[in-house]
C-alpha cells in the first residue's frame, strides 16, 4: 500500500520563495507548465518535480466583484473594495484584491501588476513581506 502524498507538505517552500525572490508561481520542471494552486504533482504531466519560479507579476483582470458589505469588522474600513480573478501572463488565475484603484475604474481585461502582499493585520493600503497572497494594482502605462 502506498502512502498518500500530503498536498501541503511543501507549501512553506512556496511562501518562503515569495519572501526571498518576489512573486513566484509553482512550475513543473518536467513540462515547464505554471500552475496555481499549490499541488504535489503537475496537473498536466503528473511530475512531482515542482518548484516555485519567479514570475512576471503581470496579468489582466479576468473577473471581479465589488464588495460593499464588510464580511467582518476587520474589513469595515476597507469597503468598498475589489476582489478579482487575475489571469497571470504565465497562465494561472489567482484570486486577489485590487488596490490603488477606485472600484468604478476596474474593467475586465484591465492590465494589472503585483504590488505586494497583505497580512490580515495590515491595513488595506499597507503591504507586507510575502506572507500572504499577492495584491495587484493597475499597471502603469
Amino acid at each position: 500500500m502506498t502512502t498518500p502524498v500530503n498536498p501541503l507538505a511543501n507549501s512553506h517552500q512556496y511562501w518562503e520563495s515569495l519572501r526571498t525572490q518576489g512573486f513566484s508561481l509553482p512550475q513543473c520542471q518536467s513540462c515547464k507548465t505554471f500552475h496555481f494552486y499549490l499541488r504535489p504533482a503537475c496537473p498536466v504531466c503528473a511530475s512531482l518535480d515542482i518548484k516555485a519560479v519567479e514570475a512576471s507579476g503581470r496579468g489582466s483582470v479576468y473577473s471581479f466583484s465589488i464588495v460593499y458589505r464588510a464580511p467582518s469588522a476587520a474589513f469595515e474600513k476597507d469597503v468598498p473594495y475589489v476582489v478579482a480573478l487575475v489571469a497571470t501572463d504565465e497562465g494561472p488565475h489567482l484570486m486577489t484584491r485590487l488596490i490603488n484603484v477606485k472600484p468604478e475604474g476596474v474593467a475586465i481585461g484591465m492590465r494589472v501588476v503585483v504590488s505586494g502582499w497583505r497580512t490580515c493585520n495590515d491595513p488595506a493600503e499597507q503591504v507586507s513581506d510575502g506572507v500572504a497572497p499577492p495584491l495587484f494594482e493597475p499597471e502603469s502605462s
